[in-house]
């Protein structure tokens, strides 16, 4: 067998490896409707319905919904089916409280051991999360991106895998559903979002000044700031409610 041979039968080997599997597939296909909005919180997903629709087995469609539901994006309801979880105001508030404490303890670590050159990212991104904030066509949906992208950042400055691990699982699992559904509600008006670039203004300065204790605070209260946004929406958008 030639090199070229080898190396190309090597290669052929680990892409088939990583190619995705067809529950795989389809796992992504309902995951982007319900993104999507295309299926709502607590509408039922009939096993029959997608077999048909993705021309698949329904084994494959089983498969695919028992990879959702391990996600926490759908729940199996005995006697029914499965259908597409629609997650409550208790949940909301336990996962951003928990998301802050993680958030607080990250802020806290890296403000004491900033890896090198990471205070100065840090304070600029803050800058631009004030410019986007200031810009009154900055959609919603582009700030929280990019206000999600800083907490990884933070949270990827932390040493050991541990937290960041704990933190994106809350993410996958939980709140990102919200956040997807309800179309980054927590950053509808410029008011929040200059309100929001203000606290991680706060959160750099407490970091660059090595400030622990402070960077902790400011961090925790950036996340309950978040969720008041996100419960205020909530109630606004339940019927018979006021707009916003």
């Amino acid at each position: 067998m030639s090199g070229a041979n080898a190396y190309f039968e090597k290669e052929t080997t680990q892409i088939g490896r990583l190619a995705k599997s067809l529950p795989e597939q389809v796992a992504e296909s309902l995951l982007k409707a319900i993104h999507d909005g295309a299926l709502a919180p607590g509408e039922r997903l009939k096993e029959e319905t997608y077999a048909e629709l993705f021309a698949v087995s329904r084994s494959t469609v089983r498969e695919a919904m028992a990879l959702l539901e391990r996600r926490g994006v759908v729940e199996r309801i005995p006697r029914y089916g499965v259908r597409v979880i629609a997650v409550d105001a208790e949940e909301i508030e336990e996962i951003f409280n928990i998301r802050a404490q993680l958030l607080g303890l990250a802020a806290r670590l890296v403000a004491e051991r900033p890896p090198e050159g990471f205070v100065p990212s840090l304070l600029e991104r803050a800058g631009e999360l004030r410019a986007r904030a200031d810009e009154a066509d900055t959609s919603p949906a582009d700030y929280a991106s990019l206000s999600i992208d800083t907490q990884r950042m933070l949270i990827g400055a932390c040493p050991g895998k541990r937290l960041r691990t704990i933190y994106e699982g809350l993410s996958d699992q939980a709140l990102w559903r919200y956040a997807i559904r309800e179309k980054s509600v927590s950053f509808r008006t410029q008011q929040r979002r200059r309100e929001s670039a203000a606290d991680w203004a706060r959160l750099a300065q407490a970091v660059a000044a090595g400030d622990g204790e402070a960077a902790e605070r400011a961090a925790k209260a950036l996340l309950h700031a978040s969720y008041r946004a996100v419960a205020a929406g909530m109630n606004a958008d339940e019927p018979g409610s006021s707009p916003a």
